[in-house]
């Protein structure tokens, strides 16, 4: 098998057959492509071009998160390489059923190749999702303030603040070990009596993981920057379904509606909504749930639904499709011709589940 998989031609053919498995479970969606390819040729071009770049920028963003993450952790890996990643671990999420737990193998397995420890690796999942998820509430939040959306205002404003004091926390402890280390050793034994175990079982590993933040140095300007970046991620991909509408319907939604047009409120409600679906991951890519989810919250917010189904699916051809398609030529040329050992991935997959708080983000575009 090792002289099997040492052959570039042979890497090659197994990348092209999983890619065939992915094309034979979307069989059934390909009328979802026929439709939107018939979308496309009556959609404003310039609409189009807009959202493909507005969505490729924001999966640049998410890779600058990657990237000022991980500097602070000590490595410094090139812009390329955080972009390469991004793309192809979003094609993983994407298109494999289970995608978000084998993209986050994929992002441990490729950031561990860089040098990263378990606990860089982990705290960049952690950190990221949580400045990822309340942004999304932000924006879901900003949708019922300010523009008049109709969601319930105070589970995501709880929700917010819940992902604030994560982010929070999670930055005092990279710039507090020590003080997580003392912790630790206090609550720890308390635990492992309750569990009727050893009282120090597991303290000294997890104190080793735990001091090995040392060598973390996320400055609140690096702080700053990241959740910039992360938000930037958050408001270009919701940009991308703004002129997406605008693509179809000839009219840029504002703060005010239109007739058979949303606002930026219905834009905003809709995406948050259908990230929260998409979540869910019931089909590759959420081909299905996360459609109706977008048309019916645009419909809902004013828009005919012969335009938001045409919006949508023009917006979904772009996020998904093509920035899917991306991820596996990136995968492809930059990861294939490497190679990718079955093996080491399965044991840094059973090192980062050992790992203290090893939640991995669902890397989803």
């Amino acid at each position: 098998m090792r002289k099997i998989l040492g052959n570039p031609w042979a890497r090659w053919a197994i990348s092209l057959l999983i890619l065939g498995v992915i094309l034979f479970f979307l069989r059934d969606q390909l009328e979802f492509l026929a439709t939107g390819i018939s979308e496309l040729r009556q959609a404003n071009p310039l609409g189009v071009l807009l959202a493909v770049i507005a969505v490729t920028a924001s999966m640049y963003a998410m890779a600058e998160v990657m990237r000022i993450m991980l500097r602070a952790g000590g490595l410094d890996p090139s812009r390329g390489s955080t972009s390469a990643l991004t793309f192809a671990s979003n094609s993983w999420s994407a298109t494999f059923p289970g995608g978000p737990a084998l993209s986050a193998i994929l992002t441990f397995h490729v950031q561990r190749s860089w040098g990263a420890s378990v606990v860089v690796c982990s705290w960049f999942f952690v950190l990221s999702s949580a400045l990822s998820t309340m942004w999304l509430v932000a924006i879901g939040a900003t949708a019922v303030f300010f523009l008049g959306a109709n969601i319930s205002l105070w589970s995501l404003i709880a929700s917010l603040l819940a992902m604030m004091s994560l982010s929070a926390l999670v930055y005092w402890a990279a710039s507090n070990p020590e003080r997580v280390v003392a912790v630790v050793e206090n609550l720890m034994p308390r635990v492992n009596r309750l569990l009727r175990r050893d009282a120090e079982a597991g303290v000294d590993k997890l104190v080793s993981h735990i001091r090995q933040l040392n060598s973390v140095r996320l400055t609140s300007a690096h702080f700053t920057s990241t959740a910039v970046w992360s938000l930037l991620n958050r408001l270009l991909d919701a940009a991308g379904l703004w002129v997406c509408v605008w693509a179809v319907t000839d009219h840029l939604p504002l703060l005010a509606s239109q007739k058979d047009n949303t606002n930026l409120g219905g834009i905003f409600l809709a995406y948050a909504t259908a990230k929260i679906v998409g979540s869910l991951q019931a089909t590759p890519g959420g081909i299905g749930p996360v459609e109706a989810t977008y048309i019916a919250a645009l419909v809902t917010s004013g828009m005919t639904a012969v335009d938001a189904a045409g919006a949508v699916i023009i917006y979904r051809l772009i996020s998904f499709i093509l920035m899917a398609l991306i991820g596996w030529v990136v995968y492809f040329l930059y990861y294939t011709p490497k190679g990718i050992s079955a093996r080491e991935i399965q044991s840094d997959s059973m090192e980062a589940l050992e790992a203290p708080s090893a939640a991995p983000e669902r890397f989803e575009k």
